[in-house]
């Protein structure tokens, strides 16, 4: 059976729901998910239960780490945090202060800490550079496991420019809260087989809401 990758957008973030909350915050760019965004993550995972996903991964941002986990929950997996399909932020002239290693040891159990990250993070950064650096990192994890079904739990951005880069679709992608796109091998390339699938979520508006479109 060939390759298949299943790219899965975070949660809603708790800035969504609160605009005020990056104010006064100590990580203004690394917010949690919200409450109905730890819904949506339980809701997708239960919707990927029954795939054959043989790795989960996800880029190091809280909101990302938190979805993943639940889904992780869900297939009773490992997380692999991969810092190159971290989030694009064109406006952010140096990396953002995010969750530390010794919280996220407590809090997230199933995240591998033995896993060796193809590609780190540097800002700045343009969104085209994002884009690019989203898709080369997700054909290096094809390549280097060939054999594996990959899942991989990012942002809005990154879904565009992975689905981009290793399919060559160009009309616009839209991109909901907690959607599922799902690509498959084809000989030497990748076709979309899935895409924006939000039917696994009891509340699709909220998902459409915060749609990123790319």
């Amino acid at each position: 059976m060939s390759q298949k990758i299943w790219i899965v957008r975070h949660g809603n973030r708790e800035d969504f729901q609160n605009p005020g909350w990056a104010k006064t915050a100590q990580r203004p760019y690394d917010p949690a998910l919200s409450a109905d965004g730890e819904t949506q993550a339980k809701e997708v995972g239960g919707s990927l239960q029954d795939e054959p996903v043989d790795c989960i991964f996800a880029s190091p941002f809280l909101r990302t780490i938190q979805t993943a986990s639940h889904i992780a929950d869900a297939l009773d997996a490992p997380v692999c945090l991969e810092p190159g399909i971290g989030e694009i932020l064109p406006d952010v002239k140096s990396m953002p202060a995010m969750i530390t290693e010794e919280e996220r040891r407590q809090r997230f159990p199933r995240v591998d800490s033995s896993y060796c990250a193809v590609r780190g993070l540097a800002y700045p950064e343009s969104s085209d550079a994002g884009h690019e650096r989203a898709a080369a990192t997700a054909r290096a994890l094809t390549e280097r496991y060939p054999d594996k079904n990959l899942l991989m739990v990012t942002h809005g951005a990154p879904v565009v420019g992975i689905v981009r880069g290793l399919t060559g679709v160009s009309d616009r992608l839209t991109v909901p809260l907690c959607c599922i796109f799902t690509l498959q091998r084809n000989g030497s390339g990748w076709q979309v087989v899935q895409r924006s699938e939000i039917s696994h979520l009891s509340n699709q508006e909220s998902s459409k809401r915060y749609a990123h479109s790319g």
